[in-house]
């Protein structure tokens, strides 16, 4: 991982190639590799909106988005834009950024990581974000990214802004079916890289494994908490909901939500491991199966922790599982500052497997 700069911009930058570059980007792709954006430097995957697949793709094409054939500028130093954020991502997913600096603002560290690349890839190490650099980035994220354990891929849903919401299925049919969902509050990116850690490397055995990276796409894109009307999602399923900030008017007014819970009911899990962060700790609040609590804990080395949403958790996904499906649902956390992109997808992404029943072939 590279050094941990800071980005700390002066002044905000709200130019309008920033509102422009936003609405050229692409949807979320969440794949094997980093599950950013849709779309390489030459245009989006094929496929975009395609219904169940099982077609491969690259690594840098599923989860390495840049800018789209449409947009008219790289980012530069000192740009705040969904631009640099999406050029962050495919950094991060190259092992080159941390992935707290997902920040969209195009500082220090990020000119940093796009040096690294240009100086491995024998490019003059200009910081600056060309065509020949695009492309190097591309090829990192390739090398960084392992043979893909999933072989079916469908879009459960769109988000409200029409960003697909994808699906990845590896492991073994007629096992017990698992779920791991990451990036339910946009802002939340770490758990995704976990998310990456599964969908890649040796074949899936023991489970029937189910994994939706990027719950909240539209979030993702512009490193918001919330989906479309200020919602939060997990304050929006129909347990023991209450109207309060961001919850929403009613339960299930989000269009996500309705899509997590078809998906959910349909597919049935034996487990559901949510991500989240920043609070650190594995989750002991209504906690459904206690050993497996106890496995996630031990496997990730991160601490039990009642986390009770300042007092009582009101229309929680975890919850609405819980009781409504025979199923367990648990929250884990990670903290603020992320751990390596190799310790996420390698050790944590095996603890998860490992304490939900399944193992590497």
């Amino acid at each position: 991982m590279n050094s941990r700069l800071t980005e700390s911009p002066s002044v905000t930058d709200s130019r309008p190639r920033a509102a422009r570059a936003l609405h050229r980007l692409r949807g979320l792709v969440p794949v094997a590799a980093a599950l950013l954006l849709a779309g390489t430097g030459t245009g989006p995957e094929p496929g975009l909106l395609a219904t169940p697949s099982t077609q491969p793709v690259t690594a840098a094409a599923a989860a390495a988005p840049v800018l789209t054939a449409a947009a008219t500028a790289a980012p530069a130093y000192g740009d705040r834009s969904s631009a640099v954020r999406a050029l962050q991502n495919r950094l991060i997913a190259a092992g080159v950024l941390a992935a707290e600096l997902n920040t969209s603002y195009f500082g220090a560290a990020t000119k940093a990581a796009v040096q690294r690349v240009q100086r491995d890839a024998d490019l003059s190490a200009t910081g600056r974000v060309t065509a020949a650099t695009s492309r190097a980035i591309d090829r990192a994220v390739d090398k960084a990214t392992g043979p893909a354990t999933w072989y079916h891929r469908e879009t459960i849903g769109t988000s409200a802004d029409g960003r697909p919401i994808r699906a990845y299925r590896a492991g073994q049919p007629g096992k017990p079916v698992v779920v791991v969902v990451a990036t339910m509050h946009g802002e939340e990116n770490f758990g995704q890289y976990v998310a990456r850690g599964l969908l890649e490397g040796r074949p899936i055995t023991g489970v029937d494994l189910w994994v939706v990276p990027v719950l909240n796409p539209d979030g993702l894109v512009r490193d918001r908490r919330w989906v479309n009307g200020n919602v939060d999602l997990n304050r929006n399923f129909p347990h023991r909901f209450i109207v309060r900030a961001n919850s929403g008017p009613k339960a299930r007014s989000a269009k996500e939500t309705s899509i997590v819970m078809r998906f959910l009911n349909r597919v049935d899990p034996r487990y559901l491991v949510s991500w989240h962060q920043p609070l650190i700790g594995v989750d002991t609040y209504g906690v459904k199966d206690r050993a497996l609590r106890k496995r996630l804990s031990a496997g990730l080395d991160i601490a039990p922790r009642y986390l009770d949403c300042h007092g009582s958790c009101h229309g929680t996904m975890t919850g609405w599982f819980n009781r409504t499906h025979d199923g367990a649902a648990i929250t884990i956390e990670y903290g603020s500052t992320a751990r390596s992109l190799a310790r996420m997808k390698g050790r944590d992404a095996d603890a998860v497997l490992h304490a939900v029943g399944g193992s590497r072939g």
